[in-house]
């Protein structure tokens, strides 16, 4: 079981042993999708949000949503120009959040509100998207802005803290008041799920339950929550581990090869998918995981096209045939990965994570 702050990857802070021993424990589901934010934009407290919220916002009532870093826009945007992994995230704003709770909320806490979620979306755990209704956004965190100063210190933007967050009770609380429950499956917003409340917790013996929006999948893991600690911990079942591996690729210091350290270096998901755009939008090309077998060569073009100066002073015994097989797989699984990602969001395939790539 590998055991991680819940903080920026940037931070490899060790989590103290103490901690597990808590009294105010709250073991949640870790959900394997990409991370989602959202606030809504209320203007009697114009003069709290930043610059970047206010001119992102469509007026008064405004949904505004983001990624972990980015603002991507709001719910009254056309679907046409947000990313097409996000389609479904802005249907869910638009069906599934009850914005008059959240104005409410403003009111009681004297601050606007940010609300995580998780936006499901097929990224290593194939929860069963194409087979079954799964909802689109699983909400996990409350931040009122009044707080915001202090969950990024000054000087390191990255040291993220969970000082000034609700309480688990406050925020569940909260995102079980905005969410709209006559919303279809596909569009809903839910709370995670809770699964145990506990004093002291042994993330060593832990065993991993399946999930509980797919029974005959086991989750990626769970978040261990302690308010007192002001912490979140995430504990991630090493399976899971392996297959995001050979979902994204190998770290680069994890490579047992030549070609498996340049593959992971330099062979990355947003490569792949500007050269998938090329060959469908410029080439007119159909979508498919049929176009595996011209995209991989391509693929390693670029990669020493772009590369070469870096690729030459790498110390390492490097094959050259041996890199195309490689690059052969992580074509299809992020070929794969866009296909499912188009479908569950209706959306254009050359679309999905367009502003990664």
């Amino acid at each position: 079981m590998k055991i991680y702050p819940k903080v920026p990857r940037y931070d490899h802070t060790v989590v103290p042993e103490a901690f597990f021993d808590a009294d105010d424990l709250t073991v949640v589901e870790k959900y394997d999708g990409s991370s989602f934010r959202f606030t809504l934009f209320d203007e009697r407290y114009s003069e709290m949000y930043p610059e970047s919220v206010v001119s992102a916002a469509d007026g008064d009532g405004s949904l505004v949503l983001g990624t972990r870093r980015s603002i991507r826009g709001t719910h009254r945007d056309d679907l046409e120009d947000i990313d097409g992994a996000l389609h479904r995230a802005v249907r869910c704003l638009r069906e599934g959040i009850e914005s008059a709770a959240l104005r409410d909320l403003h009111d009681a806490y004297d601050s606007p509100l940010i609300v995580y979620a998780e936006n499901l979306v097929y990224s290593t755990l194939d929860y069963g998207y194409t087979d079954r209704d799964l909802p689109a956004l699983v909400g996990f965190d409350v931040l009122p802005y009044t707080a915001i100063e202090t969950m990024t210190p000054a000087g390191d933007p990255y040291a993220e803290t969970f000082e000034g967050f609700l309480s688990t009770a406050e925020a569940w609380d909260i995102l079980e008041r905005i969410r709209d429950e006559t919303a279809a499956t596909a569009h809903a917003f839910v709370p995670a799920t809770i699964l145990e409340e506990s004093s002291g917790f042994d993330p060593e013996s832990f065993e991993v339950p399946p999930s509980s929006l797919a029974p005959d999948v086991r989750a990626e893991g769970v978040v261990i929550r302690s308010d007192a600690q002001e912490r979140r911990v995430k504990v991630v079942r090493e399976a899971f581990e392996e297959l995001n591996r050979e979902q994204f690729g190998r770290n680069p210091d994890d490579a047992d090869s030549g070609a498996a350290y340049l593959v992971a270096a330099y062979c990355t998901s947003a490569r792949i998918r500007k050269e998938v755009r090329s060959m469908v939008v410029e080439e007119g090309r159909e979508f498919g995981v049929h176009l595996t077998d011209d995209l991989y060569p391509r693929v390693v073009e670029d990669m020493w096209a772009e590369n070469w100066k870096e690729i030459m002073r790498l110390e390492r015994e490097l094959v050259p045939a041996d890199v195309y097989p490689l690059v052969a797989k992580r074509c299809v699984r992020e070929l794969r990965q866009m296909e499912t990602n188009a479908e569950l969001n209706s959306a254009d395939p050359t679309t999905i994570w367009q502003h990664l790539s």
